[in-house]
């Protein structure tokens, strides 16, 4: 048995639906941070980046053996023992991901969100305008160390405690450059030396843990939370 705690967050609107999670297997924990019960501080902290704070250091707030992070928009299919699933695909590795379905490269990842700006698309504006995407990108390139020939969808993912030193600096990289955190992992993995299991699948496409429903999420977004 391995304790595995489950953190999710919706923050800039009522929470779309409340995630049920049961294990006959694990000791299973579960924190999903919103509005009524995580300080605001919308003065200081946009909602988009707040949702970072759990994301990547929940290991602060909670022990245990492992962490799994999904976003608001994961809905945890019925009838099954998600814990369990999760830690049979992890294997012997500390970090389990799910590939990105639309690039491979970090490179790619930035030239998308780029052109998304560029095109007016308002889901990538309310998130990332005004980000030095760009920037983040060259000064990775600028690494001679670094090998971009990888990318992740971060809206699931999950990880032992042991490794909670890359969840920092991968918050540290999201603060110095952008929210895209898709675009800082790769880096921060690649430099750290982690190794990693992947599922099975994709996050936005069928799998064999959840659906992706993130048209009810975005509903139940209050516009002020763009702004």
């Amino acid at each position: 048995m391995s304790r595995v705690h489950f953190v999710s967050a919706h923050f800039g609107g009522d929470v779309p639906w409340m995630p049920f999670l049961k294990s006959s297997k694990h000791q299973i924990s579960f924190n999903y941070y919103n509005d009524n019960n995580y300080p605001s501080r919308h003065l200081s902290m946009h909602p988009r980046f707040k949702s970072k704070l759990p994301k990547m250091l929940e290991w602060k707030n909670v022990k245990s053996e492992w962490y799994v992070w999904m976003d608001s928009s994961i809905r945890p299919l019925e009838g099954i023992d998600l814990a369990d699933r999760i830690l049979q695909q992890v294997g012997d590795n500390p970090l389990c991901l799910f590939r990105h379905s639309k690039g491979n490269t970090i490179r790619e990842e930035a030239l998308r969100t780029i052109n998304m700006l560029n095109s007016g698309h308002q889901y990538f504006k309310f998130r990332y305008s005004g980000e030095p995407i760009l920037d983040q990108l060259i000064h990775y390139y600028g690494d001679p160390d670094f090998i971009d020939n990888k990318l992740f969808s971060t809206n699931f993912f999950a990880y032992h405690h042991t490794i909670s030193g890359l969840m920092q600096e991968w918050f540290n990289q999201v603060v110095q450059w952008s929210l895209q955190c898709q675009i800082s992992l790769p880096y921060v993995l690649h430099k750290s030396g982690v190794t990693y299991s992947l599922f099975d699948g994709y996050t936005n496409i069928q799998n064999n843990f959840f659906t992706w429903d993130w048209r009810t999420r975005e509903k139940s977004l209050s516009p002020k939370s763009f702004l």
